[in-house]
C-alpha cells in the first residue's frame, strides 16, 4: 500500500502558491541498517550531513510544524540554517562514529588490530605474537694459537652472534646460538669409512695397490699366502701350491692418487688369503726383471762335429753305461741332457744385480710348469758346459723345487722372473651407499656425548644398470622401461623385498624390483645436489681399533653417495634474533595495571611444540626473581607472580603487571624490573642454505659458520585479516585435537602454515591420519625443520597417543597453457592480452588453489571469460609439467593427487597445482 503524500508549505495557502523555498529538498528517511550475512563492511548509519539537512530543511516548511512557517530563507548564512547545519554535522559525525562501532565489533568486519584481538580473547584466542626462523648452525674450529692439537675444551656459547651475507635488496639478519656447545676440531668433518681390507680371493681378477707403484701392464705379479710364504705361520710348506703367477692387464690410478686399481689376465685359483685383517694371509709382489738359464743358448749339438760330440760323451750313440749331456739315438743325436746345478741350486744366463737374496723368483716353463722360488743366497759366477762358457749368476733357493723335474723339457724356454719388489695392497673402497641409521667412520671418534646434533651432507646415489631392461612403477600410477646403461637416482636404501625407490632420467618417482647385481655403482655427478641432512646422535660404538660407528635416532630417509658424504658434528641451532638487557623502570604499588613498553621491538617467539607454536623468549625480573608470563590475568590470585604481554600495531611489546586481585603489583623499587629478551622476528629471517657465515662473535677458537639448511619457520606477527581466519579455528579444536578435521583445523592454526589437509590412509593393514601441510606463499615444510618437527611433536602431544600420525610437506605440481583470445576490437589488444595472463596467474595460483583440486579445461575458460575484452578463447595446450598428462595437447581435466600410499607402501603427500610461473606456453590473438 503506497503511503499518502507528505503536504509540504502552510496548511492555509493553496499548494500552488509556495514561497519557493523548499525547492530542491526533500523529506530523507532513515536508512536501511539490514546486512547480508558473510559481508566484509556492514551498513550502519543511517544518513550523513547532507541527508540530515536535506530532512531538517524539509522539516521547516512541513504542515506538522505551523510554528516553523516563518522561516522562509534558506540562505546559509542565516542563523537558523546554520543551526540545523551544525546538527546535520553532529548527527553525520554521531552516525560515522556509530557505523564504525558496529563495524569493530564483529570479527568479520573489524579493521583494528585492537578490535580484533579483544574479540579474540572473547573466546581465549591471542593474536599471534609471530615466529623467529631457526636453523642448523656448522660451526669449524680451529686450535687457539700456542694451544696442543685437537682442545677438548672449546665451547661457543649460547647467544653467540652471526650476521647473514644478505642478497641484492635484502638486509643484514642476526642469529644466535640457542645453547652452549663443546666443541673439537675433530668434529669439524668426520668422513664415513671409504675402505676396508680386503685381500684378493680365489675367482678375483682385480685389487687395489697402495700409492701409484712403477706399475705398467704386461709386468708379472706374484701373489704369495702365507701357508707358502711366511716360514714364522705354523702351516707354512716351502711346497705349497697356494700362491698365483699373474700378468697385468690393466692399471688405473685413483682420482686421489692413494691407491691404484690393478686387473691381471686370468681369475685368481690358488690362493688362500686368510682373515682380512692387519696380518695379511697374501703377499703381493712384482717380478720386475726377466731373466733365462744358463745354456738357454747353446749350440745344438747336430751343428758341432762328430769329434766335439765325442768330447761330451756322445760317440754316434749315448753311452749306456753314464749319462750323456747329449740325448738322441744312435746317428741321431738330440739336444743337450739340461740339468739343474743342483737340487737347490740354479743358474742364470748372466749377471744380474736384482734377484737378492730374500727376494722371489719364478721359473716359468713353456710346457705350462711354473715354480716359485724365494733366493736364500746369490753369487757372482762362472760356468762352462753345453758346449758355452761364460758368466753366470748362481741362485740358491729355499726348496728343491719338485717341479724343476718336469720343465727340463722345455729347458731353453725357462723364463726366470725375479727382482721382486713387495707390493703393499691397499684397503679396497667402500662404494656403497650410506643409509639407514647407522654410518661407520673412516677413524676413531670418542666421546661425541648422546643426542648430539649431526648435519650429514652427500649428493644422492647413482646407479647404472647393467640389465638388458628393467620395469619401473612411478608414483603417479604410471609404467616405464629402463634400458641397459640407464643412470638412476637411488632416493633410499631398497627395502628387504628388493624394493628400490628411484627416479629416473627425467626425475619422476617411482620403484623397481631388482635384485642389487642388477645395478652398477657409479659415482654421483660433482653438479648433482647436495644434501644437508639433520640427525640426533643416539650413541657412538668402536666397531674395532681404529674405527667409530654412529648410530643415529632415526634413519637418514635418503641413500648417500658414499665418497661425497661429511659429516658436521659441531653443530649449533641457531635462530632469528639477538640478546637484549633491558631496565624497565621500577615497582609503583599505588599503580594497578602497571604497564611497561619494551624499547626493542619485536621480542622473539622461538619455535616450540604449544598449542600456539612458539615460546617467547622474554624474561621478567622484579628486585631479582623471575616472574612467569600468563596468557592472561584473569581470576589470577593477589600474590601470583605473572605479567601479561600485549603487541601495539606498530609490533611493540607492552608489558602488564596485576592490580593486587588478579596478579600482584610489582613492589616498589628504583629500576628494579629488569627484561632480557631477543629481539629479531618474522619473514625476515627465512634465509637461504649459506648466507649465515659472518661471525659477530668470536669464541675462542671459532673459525667460520654455514647454514647448510634454509632458515624456516619466521613468521610475521598475525595480521587482522590473518586473526578472522585463525580465531574461529581456535574454538573448534580449543587446544585438543580429537577428530579427523581438528587435525587440519589445529594445523591451520600453527605459525607458518597456509594451508593444510588430513585424511585416513591405510599402510598395509594399519590405518594411520595423514596431514599434509604447505607454507606461506607455497613454501615446503620439510622433515626436520622446526615447524615440522614442532606441529608433529603438537599433535602427539594433544592428540589421541593411540592414533598413528604423519606429516607430510605437499608436494608441488604445476601445469603449462596456451590459448588463442579473440578481443572485442572496441579494446586495446596488448592491454586484454596482459590482462587475461594475469588473471589467470591469479586464478590458478598457490593462495587459490587447494589439496588435490583438478584444473578443467572449463575452468580456464571461464577465468579467461572474466576479463573485460576477451570475446572467445581457444585453449590449445593445457597439460602436467610432471607426469601423469604431460603430453603437449589441450587436457579436459589435469589431476591433482590426494595423499595416499605409494607402490613401495610409503607415504606420498598431495598435490597442489598451480599455473607453471614461466611465460604461457601460448598467448596468442585468434584470427
Amino acid at each position: 500500500m503506497s503511503q499518502a503524500p507528505i503536504r509540504i508549505g502552510h496548511p492555509d495557502l493553496p499548494l500552488g502558491d509556495g514561497c519557493g523555498c523548499c525547492d530542491g529538498t526533500e523529506l530523507s528517511t532513515l536508512r536501511p541498517t539490514e546486512n547480508r550475512p558473510n559481508l566484509t563492511a556492514i551498513a550502519f548509519r543511517v544518513g550523513d550531513h547532507a541527508s540530515f539537512k536535506s530532512s531538517m530543511l524539509t522539516g521547516l516548511a512541513s504542515a506538522a510544524h505551523p510554528a516553523l512557517a516563518g522561516l522562509g530563507t534558506r540562505a546559509d548564512d542565516d542563523f537558523s540554517i546554520a543551526l540545523i547545519d551544525a546538527w546535520a554535522a553532529a548527527c553525520d559525525v554521531l552516525t560515522f562514529y556509530q557505523e564504525r562501532l558496529a563495524n569493530e565489533a564483529y570479527l568479520g568486519s573489524a579493521t583494528e588490530r585492537l578490535s580484533v584481538a579483544e574479540l579474540g580473547r572473547l573466546t581465549g584466542y591471542r593474536l599471534h605474537p609471530g615466529a623467529s626462523a631457526e636453523t642448523d648452525l656448522v660451526i669449524l674450529m680451529e686450535d687457539p694459537p700456542g694451544a696442543p692439537p685437537d682442545v677438548t675444551d672449546l665451547l661457543v656459547p649460547a647467544g653467540t652472534r652471526v650476521q647473514s651475507q644478505p642478497g641484492p635488496e635484502e638486509v643484514a639478519q642476526t642469529f644466535e646460538t640457542m645453547d652452549d656447545l663443546d666443541t673439537r676440531v675433530a668434529w669439524n668433518r668426520l668422513t664415513p669409512r671409504l675402505s676396508r681390507p680386503r685381500l684378493p680371493r680365489n675367482g678375483d681378477s682385480a685389487a687395489w695397490v697402495v700409492g701409484l707403484p712403477s706399475l705398467a701392464v704386461g709386468d708379472v705379479i706374484l701373489f704369495v699366502s702365507r701357508e707358502r710364504g711366511d716360514p714364522a705361520f705354523a702351516g707354512f710348506d716351502d711346497d705349497s701350491p697356494l700362491w698365483d703367477l699373474r700378468r697385468i692387464t690393466g692399471v688405473e690410478p685413483a682420482r686421489d692418487g692413494s691407491r691404484t686399481r690393478i686387473t691381471w689376465n686370468a681369475a685368481l685359483d690358488s690362493v688362500d688369503s686368510g682373515p682380512d685383517g692387519p696380518t695379511p694371509g697374501l703377499v703381493l709382489h712384482h717380478l720386475r726383471d726377466r731373466a733365462a738359464l744358463f745354456g738357454f743358448n747353446a749350440p745344438h749339438p747336430l751343428v758341432l762335429t762328430a769329434d766335439q760330440r765325442a768330447g761330451f760323451g756322445y760317440a754316434d750313440a749315448p753311452i749306456a753305461t753314464s749319462p750323456s749331456t747329449i740325448g738322441g739315438s744312435a746317428a741321431a743325436p738330440g739336444d743337450w741332457v739340461f740339468a739343474f746345478s743342483g737340487t737347490t741350486r740354479i743358474h742364470l744366463d748372466n749377471l744380474y744385480k736384482t734377484f737378492l737374496p730374500g727376494g722371489w723368483m719364478v721359473l716359468d716353463s713353456p710346457n705350462g710348469v711354473t715354480q716359485p722360488f724365494r733366493i736364500s743366497a746369490t753369487r757372482d759366477d762362472s760356468r762352462a758346459a753345453f758346449a758355452i762358457s761364460g758368466k753366470a749368476q748362481r741362485v740358491d733357493t729355499d726348496t728343491n723345487g719338485s717341479n724343476l723335474a718336469l720343465m727340463l723339457p722345455s729347458y731353453r724356454g725357462i723364463a726366470a722372473y725375479g727382482g721382486s719388489a713387495e707390493i703393499a695392497l691397499a684397503e679396497t673402497p667402500e662404494t656403497v651407499w650410506i643409509t639407514g641409521s647407522e654410518i661407520e667412520l673412516s677413524n676413531r671418534v670418542d666421546d661425541l656425548p648422546e643426542g648430539r646434533r649431526l648435519i650429514v651432507r652427500g649428493r644422492r646415489a647413482v646407479l647404472e644398470l647393467v640389465l638388458q631392461t628393467l620395469a619401473i612403477s612411478y608414483d603417479d600410477g604410471g609404467i616405464g622401461q629402463l634400458l641397459r646403461g640407464d643412470r638412476i637416482t637411488l632416493m633410499d636404501g631398497p627395502t628387504p623385498a628388493n624394493l628400490w625407490p628411484v627416479r629416473d632420467g627425467e626425475w619422476r618417482s617411482g620403484w623397481v624390483i631388482a635384485e642389487e647385481t642388477a645395478f652398477r655403482i657409479i659415482p654421483a655427478p660433482e653438479d648433482a645436489e647436495m644434501l644437508a641432512i639433520p640427525v640426533l646422535l643416539r650413541e657412538g660404538q668402536a666397531s674395532d681399533a681404529s674405527h667409530s660407528t654412529l648410530i643415529l635416532e632415526d634413519a637418514l630417509g635418503a641413500a648417500l653417495d658414499r665418497a661425497s658424504v661429511v659429516i658436521h658434528a659441531n653443530v649449533a641451532r641457531a635462530a632469528h634474533g639477538e640478546g637484549s638487557v633491558e631496565i624497565l623502570g621500577g615497582g609503583d604499588p599505588a599503580r594497578p595495571f602497571q604497564k611497561f613498553l619494551l624499547k626493542q621491538a619485536p621480542v622473539s617467539q622461538r619455535q616450540a611444540p604449544t598449542e600456539t607454536g612458539v615460546a617467547s623468549t622474554l624474561t621478567l625480573r622484579v628486585d631479582g626473581v623471575k616472574w612467569d608470563e600468563a596468557s592472561d590475568l584473569y581470576q589470577r590470585g593477589a600474590t601470583a607472580r605473572v605479567y601479561r604481554t600485549s603487541l601495539t600495531d606498530t609490533g611493540e611489546t607492552v608489558v602488564e603487571f596485576g592490580d593486587g586481585v588478579s596478579g600482584a603489583r610489582p613492589p616498589a623499587g628504583r629500576d628494579n624490573i629488569q627484561a632480557e629478551y631477543s629481539r629479531g622476528l618474522g619473514a625476515a629471517g627465512n634465509l637461504r642454505a649459506g648466507q649465515l657465515k659472518l661471525p659477530l662473535d668470536r669464541p675462542l677458537g671459532l673459525k667460520e659458520t654455514d647454514n647448510p639448511l634454509p632458515a624456516t619457520g619466521g613468521v610475521d606477527a598475525e595480521t587482522a585479516s590473518d586473526a578472522r581466519r585463525n580465531a574461529p579455528l581456535h574454538t573448534l579444536t580449543l587446544g585438543r585435537v580429537v577428530s579427523l578435521t581438528d587435525y587440519r583445523d589445529f594445523a591451520l592454526g600453527f605459525p607458518g602454515i597456509a594451508k593444510a589437509e588430513a585424511r585416513w590412509i591405510w599402510q598395509g593393514d594399519l590405518r594411520r591420519i595423514v596431514v599434509t601441510v604447505a607454507g606461506e606463499g607455497g613454501k615446503t615444510i620439510p622433515p626436520g625443520s622446526a615447524p615440522h618437527a614442532n606441529l608433529l611433536a603438537a599433535f602427539r602431544a594433544l592428540g589421541d597417543p593411540l592414533v598413528s600420525v604423519d606429516l607430510l610437506s605437499y608436494a608441488p605440481a604445476s601445469f603449462r597453457l596456451g590459448l588463442r583470445v579473440k578481443i572485442d576490437p572496441a579494446h586495446d589488444s596488448d592491454t586484454v592480452l596482459a590482462a587475461t595472463e594475469a588473471h589467470l596467474r591469479d586464478a590458478f595460483a598457490f593462495a587459490a588453489r587447494d589439496f588435490a583440486q583438478s584444473v578443467q579445461l572449463s575452468e580456464v575458460a571461464q577465468a579467461a571469460h572474466q576479463v573485460a575484452g576477451v570475446a572467445a578463447i581457444d585453449v590449445d595446450l593445457l597439460y602436467r609439467n610432471a607426469a601423469p598428462q604431460t603430453a603437449a595437447i589441450a587436457h579436459d581435466r589435469l589431476v591433482s593427487l590426494g595423499g595416499r600410499s605409494g607402490p613401495g607402501g610409503g607415504l606420498l603427500p598431495a598435490e597442489i597445482l598451480t599455473l607453471d610461473p614461466a611465460p604461457l606456453a601460448k598467448l596468442e590473438i585468434m584470427a
